[in-house]
């Protein structure tokens, strides 16, 4: 296969696959005027374009599950709007009109020496994990009826638990066509058939983990967990002709500035706990004691993760309302609001221009919660986050403030982009040219820095199996393997993630996480999981030491998932944990309840009469139990 063709068609989803796509595609609009037939349609060309519509039903419905479980910002306060007709049209369209058309295609010029085998055995794998992620999206969809048009022009829809199976048995179909196969290429493994045998068993493990059959996937062999078998797609570089940069490289490092908002929860957890760094002198351990240069102050907040420097691109010393950190007379780092301007409020950096909510009172059901504000009086995390870690919380509708050369930016994992060297403490003699609100450091994002958009957008990493069979164990009642599949998940994650420092030239190396704060923040958290308790009753106001064992477990899965995390909404259904992820900006009575399913495209319904909308997020689909975490 000519790898031009795999250019070709990444022009068509690096623009239009970021998030989830809000087009729709009827299910009878099956055969396209533009489109060759399929008797004279190229074998090869068309397992690109079924892995061009996989990538971008993938990234759509990561989309709904990052922002679901705050590992990304949503941004309307009612979860019905935001999570109706267009929740998973895009994947929609995929499966329907694009990968299920082209498999049969391929099926009908394959011939009894199976030629085309390799072909059919990966396009079969991605189709069926499409198939279950429409299921765990909508619950009942077409199957039986959905690619015979001339018979069912308007298809009904299966019982979800069928089409479930029917999803595993065509990964059934996958193996027997990779058994029988001899190789080829393709967008992803490039033609390694053992690495697409590892993704069918993934998936394997993760439809029993799914339904229940929590024994089966501890058991399942032969799947991804090792990294350099990790399910990803890899970006380029060029700008233009086409642009084969990772999408949210295109859209955080433009001339004009950032324009992706960060999720506050996020980042503020992997800031660590702030309560450690407030007011301290000279407690905290980091290089350059006594030398007042900015930048020799590192490592600053003593539980941080490691991987933030990787992830978030700070483009801000201080948020708005919020507190930041002083390079002190030489005795270590002291909390301060950066302004002297003569009062110790947050009100002396609060810019209603720049972050509106900074001069707002925080809403009311967030009083006294982890989400509001600190003993210290600074603006609360559903607002801005510490240290210069600008986002958004949960449910944040408001408009587009002139903040794209303040707020957080991606990072260089997974986008391509720019690897954080800002330091924590800035230089205490030139603090006058930084005080004030969100004042703006040196390195701003800008077209072409950092990597260049040479990211990766993971589907399944062995950091994701591994926590999925910690998931498994945990409900099998055995917390050594949990803890240990957790250990190896997070190490995985951390490996993957600081590769990725080298991606950009200008990265400071001085600032790379180092051997020994990836295994002592290891430890902590292994620490933090043998402490809790099995299990104990939330406490919306109690401190974040409140957790519990999936808690703990929870929210490492989720930090590994940052640039993929379609599984983190069906994580959060099945165990109702992690259970500190942010509260909205919104109370429940304003929000609506917590989606358990979206709802069918727009376009299908208007199209289809024997599809009828919901008018609800309420319905569960089949392994649904209807946990509900307290958070949301």
């Amino acid at each position: 296969m000519k790898r031009i063709f795999k250019y070709l068609m990444l022009t068509v989803f690096a623009a239009g696959t970021m998030f989830y796509s809000c087009e729709t595609t009827e299910l009878e609009d099956l055969a396209s005027p533009n489109a060759l037939s399929a008797d004279l349609a190229d074998a090869d060309l068309l397992l690109n374009a079924i892995q061009v519509n996989y990538l971008g039903a993938m990234q759509g419905m990561q989309g709904n599950g990052a922002a679901l479980g705050r590992i990304s910002y949503m941004g309307g306060r009612d979860y019905y709007n935001n999570f109706g007709s267009g929740t998973v049209s895009g994947a929609w369209g995929a499966l329907y009109s694009g990968m299920l058309p082209d498999i049969a295609a391929i099926e009908s010029q394959n011939d009894e020496e199976n030629l085309l085998a390799f072909h059919l055995g990966i396009s079969k794998a991605m189709a069926a994990h499409v198939m279950m992620g429409l299921v765990d999206s909508v619950g009942d969809i077409p199957w039986s009826e959905a690619n015979n048009p001339a018979e069912y022009p308007s298809p009904s829809v299966d019982d979800d638990a069928d089409v479930y199976a029917a999803a595993v048995a065509m990964l059934d179909e996958a193996e027997s066509y990779l058994n029988a196969a001899g190789g080829g290429d393709d967008l992803f493994y490039g033609g390694n058939s053992a690495n697409w045998m590892k993704f069918v068993n993934t998936l394997r493990m993760r439809a029993m983990l799914t339904t229940g059959d929590y024994a089966g996937a501890l058991a399942q062999g032969n799947v991804i967990d090792s990294p350099d078998a990790d399910m990803q797609f890899n970006y380029g570089t060029q700008e233009l002709q086409p642009d084969t940069r990772h999408p949210w490289y295109q859209s955080d490092y433009t001339t004009s500035g950032a324009n992706i908002y960060q999720s506050n929860w996020l980042m503020n957890l992997m800031a660590g706990d702030i309560a450690e760094w407030y007011g301290t002198f000279g407690q905290v351990a980091y290089p350059g004691a006594g030398n007042e240069e900015a930048g020799t102050a590192q490592d600053v907040v003593m539980s941080d993760d490691p991987r933030r420097r990787y992830y978030f691109y700070r483009q801000s010393w201080v948020t708005p309302g919020q507190s930041g950190m002083l390079f002190f007379n030489g005795n270590g780092p002291y909390v301060w609001p950066l302004s002297f301007a003569g009062t110790n409020g947050p009100a002396t950096t609060a810019n209603g221009e720049t972050l509106q909510c900074s001069l707002q009172l925080q809403p009311f059901h967030l009083d006294f919660t982890e989400d509001g504000e600190d003993a210290y009086g600074m603006v609360g995390t559903w607002c801005a986050g510490k240290i210069g870690y600008w986002g958004r919380t949960h449910g944040n509708d408001e408009g587009t403030p002139p903040d794209n050369f303040t707020r957080t930016a991606v990072g260089v994992y997974p986008a391509g982009g720019s690897f954080d060297n800002q330091p924590d403490v800035p230089n205490y003699d030139n603090h006058g040219s930084i005080s004030g609100t969100g004042a703006a450091i040196s390195g701003a994002v800008w077209q072409g820095n950092g990597g260049g958009g040479q990211g990766m957008w993971p589907i399944y990493l062995s950091s994701y199996v591994h926590f999925m069979k910690a998931e498994a164990a945990m409900w099998l009642g055995d917390v050594a393997t949990a803890r240990a599949m957790m250990e190896i998940g997070m190490q995985h994650s951390f490996d993957k993630v600081l590769s990725m420092g080298s991606v950009d030239p200008d990265a400071d190396s001085d600032y790379f996480a180092t051997a020994g704060q990836v295994s002592d923040f290891i430890a902590m958290k292994l620490a933090e999981f043998d402490a809790a308790p099995l299990s104990n009753t939330h406490d919306p106001l109690a401190p974040s030491s409140n957790k519990d064992k999936l808690d703990v477990l929870g929210e490492q899965y989720f930090v590994a998932m940052y640039g993929g995390a379609n599984d983190a909404w069906n994580f959060m259904r099945r165990t109702g944990h992690p259970r500190h992820v942010a509260l909205g900006i919104m109370d429940n009575a304003e929000s609506g309840p917590f989606p358990r399913t979206g709802t069918y495209p727009s376009g299908e319904i208007s199209a289809n009469p024997n599809i009828l909308q919901r008018q609800d997020n309420n319905t569960q689909v089949f392994w649904d139990q209807g946990v509900v975490n307290p958070q949301n």
